[in-house]
Parts: C-alpha cells; structure tokens; sequence
C-alpha cells in the first residue's frame, strides 16, 4: 500500500519532535532530581555526615515534589508532541498541495489536455518567478506544456493550410485532366500550361509550408556564403521572364554596381525574391510594369553598410487596413478578388522569416490604385 507523501512528512516532523521533547523530559528530570539532591545534601551537611544515599535525605515532601515535576514535565511533552503533530499536518498538507495539483495536472496532459496550467503561491507573472523549489517545478512544468501546446498548434495549423491551399489547383489539375481524356478539354499547348501553372503554384506552396514549418519549429538552418545578391536576384528575373512575357508584363531590373556583397543563403534569398515577384506580377494587369531594384543602402555616409531589394509595381496597390498585416501569417485581406489572384496567404509571412533569419529588415509602401513596392535589407559583409 502506498502512503502519502504528506504522511510521510507527518510521520517525519511528529517523530523529529517527539524525540526532541522526550529527550529534553529525560535529561530535564534527572538534572532536577541530582540538582535537588544537592540541595538538601547541602541543607543537612551543616551538622551531620551525608546519609548513605540520596534517597534516605528525601522525605514524603520532596518526594511529591520530584513527582509532580515528572508529571508536568510528560504533561509539557505529550502536548507538545501533539501540537507537534497537528502543525506537522498543516505544513505537509501545504507542502504537498502543489505536488498534488501537478500530479493532476501530468494526468491531464498525459491525456491530452494541453491546455491545462498549474498555479502556484510562490509564483506570479505567468509563472515565470518561482519562490522555492516547488515554484521552480511548477515554472518548468507549465513552460514544458506551453511548449507542447505550442507544437500541436503549428502541426494544426499547418495541416488546414494544407488541405486548404492544396485543394484547389488539385481540383483543376484533376477536372482538367479527366476533361482531356474523354476528349471534352483540348490537349493543347495553352491547357498544358495552365496545368503546368498548377503544378508550380502547389510546388511554391509545398515549399513555402515547408520553410514555414521550419521557422516555428526553430530547425530553419541556413549556409550563408558571401555573395554578390544582384547577381541571385537577376538569375530570379530571368526565371520569371516568361510567366512576364505571357501576362504581357514589362519586367525590369536595375542593379546598381557599387553594391556591396552580403552574407546570404543563395538559396533562400532567391525563394524571399521569388515570393515577391510572385505578388507583384499576380495584382499586376496585362501592359503593366515590375521594376526589380539591387544597390547600397543607407544615407550618405552610411552607404555601403547595407543592401537593398526592391520590387516595385503599378498593380492594384494594397488597402490601409491591409498594408500593416500583410507579412502575417495566412492573411490574405480584405480586398475582395478571385482564387488566382488571392495568393496563398503565406509567400509574405515567408518572406519575412527568411529576410528576419539573415538579421535584415522587409517592409512595404503602398498606395492603392497606385502600386506596390516592397524593401528587402540584408547586412553587407563589413557593414
């Protein structure tokens, strides 16, 4: 049978007292008998030789006397030892009350509950102070589930942008597909490259959701090599002057050549300018221009510390209300347009764990109706 903790400690600080008291009734009632022994040695040394033993000195008097100390010393130990034990109670009742709300709350979470936090007296400030050790316990216990909260968040969040992104391009790839085989859709060059199309939007998503995944799970890794960043973001361009030329889309680069080489991830530098030439010729219309910008960054006499990205169009342009929320994760607006036109809702937040991760900076200026341009920063090598 298992017992208590609690009562464990009862047993503990009850036993500890009572050998305290019983030791201190022993010692303290043979000191009294010796020391009132001498007492009336001494009071009958004055005329007569000492008896043979203390006994024959002590009368019914002093006898009583010896008694009654005896009897109020057990009186003082037995309530001692009882108070003893009820405040052993009190405090290992107190003791373990944590415990116990931890051993319920491990159930809790062993059962799934991940919302489950212990509170604790000795903590405050969302547990993050703890005042003793079972403070501390109780700390690191609700750390570790926010933790495991935190991660089932992420795999729910990332399994709904899955099955939501994904659906769609799925769908017309598969109508499509089936409407070429029973000879309803024409095999034809321009159905081919709208599935095509399809098929590169679900590999940018894949991609996208995978880096994301990596930058909540803090397993983003990156191989950052010194790098001359015009020449990745002109390697970028040229891959997306054909999707240009077929939306009839004038697309542009200047790359100035004072710019200073960065320490850069080639490889995750060149998805953070892909997302934004994504966007930019997406809310571009046909006989529009995206202008794709690389120089040096930074006020005069401060030139040369930084590199600047920047990809400009004369698109529908970005609200008010949406221009502080468009790096948010899955925000997708609240300008009213098509699937194909929406983006995924997750190339920008992308964007900004990439360009954050390499200690740079994105923002973007907007007015609608008028265009976009978006900023990239990225620390030059010495800078």
């Amino acid at each position: 049978m298992r017992s208590s903790l609690w009562l464990k400690l009862t047993f503990a600080f009850a036993g500890t007292a009572m050998f305290g008291v019983l030791l201190a009734a022993i010692l303290i009632g043979r000191a009294t008998s010796i020391e009132f022994g001498r007492y009336l040695e001494h009071g009958n040394s004055m005329g007569h030789m000492m008896a043979s033993g203390m006994a024959a000195m002590m009368g019914v008097p002093e006898q009583a006397f010896l008694h009654a100390v005896r009897n109020a010393l057990w009186v003082a130990g037995i309530s001692a030892v009882a108070a003893s034990a009820i405040m052993a109670i009190i405090l290992s009742r107190q003791i373990t009350a944590p415990l116990r709300r931890l051993s319920t709350a491990a159930r809790h979470v062993a059962h799934g509950d991940l919302s489950v936090r212990v509170a604790h007296p000795g903590t405050n400030d969302k547990y993050k102070h703890g005042a003793d050790e079972v403070g501390v316990l109780t700390n690191t216990f609700n750390s570790m589930v926010e933790t495991l909260d935190r991660g089932q968040e992420m795999r729910r969040n990332l399994m709904a942008d899955l099955a939501h992104e994904m659906s769609t391009p799925l769908a017309i790839m598969q109508s499509n597909l089936e409407g070429m085989l029973d000879g309803v859709v024409e095999t034809s060059s321009a159905n081919i490259a709208s599935l095509q199309e399809e098929a590169l939007l679900l590999s940018r998503l894949v991609k996208d959701l995978r880096t994301l995944s990596q930058v909540e799970s803090g397993r983003l890794e990156l191989h950052p090599e010194e790098t001359d960043v015009g020449t990745v973001v002109s390697a970028v361009v040229k891959a997306a002057e054909p999707e240009a030329r077929r939306k009839h889309i004038n697309l542009s680069i200047e790359a100035a050549p004072n710019t200073p080489p960065a320490l850069i991830d080639t490889d995750r530098i060149t998805q953070v300018v892909g997302n934004l030439l994504s966007n930019a010729l997406r809310y571009t219309s046909e006989d529009g221009w995206v202008k794709v910008g690389v120089g040096p960054y930074g006020q005069e006499g401060t030139a040369g510390k930084a590199v600047t990205i920047s990809v400009a169009d004369n698109g529908q342009g970005i609200g008010g209300k949406d221009l502080p929320h468009i790096f948010d994760r899955y925000y997708r607006g609240s300008q009213p347009r098509d699937r194909r036109g929406g983006g995924s809702g997750i190339g920008l937040a992308v964007v900004k764990e990439l360009v954050e991760a390499h200690k740079g900076t994105v923002w973007a200026e907007s007015t609608p109706g008028n265009g976009s341009t978006f900023f990239v920063t990225l620390p030059a090598v010495g800078g």
